[in-house]
């Protein structure tokens, strides 16, 4: 008896250790400094512009009161802009729709690239386009459980921060955004176009928007990493993917924010700050008014399915409802705040007639993700891609 005893106390002082974790709360920045945190002294590292803000906060980087001028520039008559939501899997619906306008000549150079989740991995495909495009297709398609999850140990999500200890999605994202890519992104910031990734800072609970474009064009010696870390977090769906621990300064002293996927805050947003792009357009001489295309990769509404009364199921089935109407009022939103700018807004999305199923129980499901893929691709194709009615 006494050595079972022995044997059990030894196992929970293993998994004890097992959870053990460097992370501790003292070293995550205080409720008081947060929104002033910063990774890097912008004036050290050669940034003129924020590397990252809050949504909905007042800044003036992208246009300047004093003197009516802006960074941006516009390849047209138009100031446009492309929001990409997320959607896990569903993420190959917008790559399909990328690639499809690349085939047809019609993927605009949008002055103004936002993502979130897995519009986060896409966004900086579609930021740079050109030979980039093709790569997108394989990336998306080239996405599989055993690629970024990993060995999953679901002990891990009671007693750590995942089951999946993360290494995988990292590993995974340092090999797709490379060193030559991120060069790119900053040469496009430079010519004066921006690129914008949300994540949500988890304590705080409010979306976190980083200015890609600038930290790939700054003097910060982890920016690869920080980027890779940015898109990490922003596409960790939490219990899944561990989070991200981003370290900051404030008030001299280093400590650690924790960031997870961008779309517990906002499934989607093109107004990264109070800016008005109709001002914008007019320290450029435009004569067009300013508009949006907006990539949705999902549905706007839940399909009818039996659902079994088992606490998975619920719970599973629970969360998807909450993202889909979160993604209707991020919709709504953007629609009310483009009609207050006099914007022009269009969207596509998942229509209810998409009736494949998954095949296999794998979040990343192949052949579910190329059929969306398809569907996408298909829909620029047909001509149907972009909408202005509700669904």
């Amino acid at each position: 008896m006494m050595k079972i005893k022995q044997k059990m106390a030894l196992l929970m002082l293993t998994i004890l250790m097992g959870c053990s974790t460097t992370h501790t709360l003292d070293i995550r920045v205080p409720e008081k400094g947060y929104e002033q945190a910063m990774v890097a002294d912008n004036s050290a590292i050669n940034a003129t512009e924020p590397l990252r803000f809050w949504a909905g906060e007042q800044t003036d980087f992208l246009y300047s009161e004093l003197d009516k001028t802006t960074p941006l520039t516009v390849e047209g008559d138009a100031l446009n802009i492309l929001v990409l939501s997320g959607g896990g899997a569903k993420g190959a619906f917008g790559a399909g729709v990328v690639n499809g306008l690349y085939e047809r000549d019609e993927l605009e150079q949008y002055t103004i690239v936002t993502g979130v989740s897995a519009g986060a991995l896409i966004a900086p495909f579609a930021f740079l386009g050109g030979d980039e495009i093709p790569r997108l297709k394989q990336v998306m398609l080239g996405i599989s459980d055993k690629e970024v999850i990993g060995k999953r140990n679901f002990l891990n999500t009671l007693f750590k921060d995942g089951f999946s200890n993360g290494d995988n999605m990292l590993e995974f994202i340092a090999h797709v955004y490379n060193p030559e890519m991120i060069e790119q992104i900053a040469k496009q910031h430079q010519a004066g176009r921006r690129l914008f990734i949300g994540t949500t800072q988890f304590d705080s609970g409010r979306l976190s928007i980083w200015n890609i474009g600038q930290i790939a064009n700054s003097d910060i010696e982890n920016k690869q990493a920080l980027i890779h870390q940015i898109i990490a977090a922003s596409s960790s769906i939490p219990g899944v993917f561990p989070p991200q621990f981003i370290q900051v300064n404030y008030q001299g002293e280093q400590y650690e924010e924790l960031h997870v996927d961008g779309g517990l805050s906002a499934q989607m947003f093109f107004e990264p700050t109070k800016t008005d792009y109709n001002q914008i357009s007019k320290a450029l001489g435009l004569s067009q008014q300013p508009y949006i295309h907006v990539i949705r990769n999902g549905m706007f509404n839940m399909p009818y399915e039996a659902t079994p009364d088992k606490g998975m199921a619920l719970l599973t089935r629970s969360i998807k409802s909450l993202t889909v109407l979160q993604s209707r009022g991020d919709l709504y939103k953007m629609l009310y705040d483009s009609e207050l700018q006099q914007i022009d807004l269009h969207f596509t999305y998942v229509d209810d007639e998409f009736t494949a199923p998954s095949k296999t129980k794998a979040m990343f499901d192949l052949e579910y993700m190329k059929t969306l893929y398809q569907y996408g691709f298909d829909k620029v194709a047909n001509d149907t891609v972009w909408s202005q009615e509700l669904p």
